[in-house]
């Protein structure tokens, strides 16, 4: 299995980039300043949405330890790049994570 996930990285890298633009485009860099009661219920939500279309790629290509590493590692590279901060990319990458671990 490890084979066959070292073989898709390259699908895998670009999956982790179509979220963080999804990422993005929905909740923008800058968006991290905001201080009203509603960002806490669209971060929730928008990172739902996130684990759950993560979830559904790793099972549809039934991904193994290795791919699903390496689509959170990926994902958390670009996230970094597009300028979020590393508190909010640890704790988004850290629920994607577990949501994949969970999910079967």
């Amino acid at each position: 299995m490890i084979v066959r996930d070292w073989l898709r990285r390259k699908e895998i890298e670009g999956f982790a980039d179509l979220l963080a633009q999804d990422l993005k485009r929905r909740f923008p860099p800058d968006s991290e300043k905001r201080t009203d009661p509603g960002v806490r219920r669209q971060i929730e939500s928008i990172a739902a949405g996130l684990c759950g279309k993560g979830a559904e790629f790793c099972r549809a290509r039934r991904l193994g330890v290795y791919g699903k590493a390496k689509l959170g590692n990926s994902l958390r590279w670009q996230l970094r790049a597009l300028g979020y901060s590393e508190g909010f990319v640890e704790s988004l990458i850290h629920e994607l994570v577990l949501h994949l671990t969970r999910a079967r």
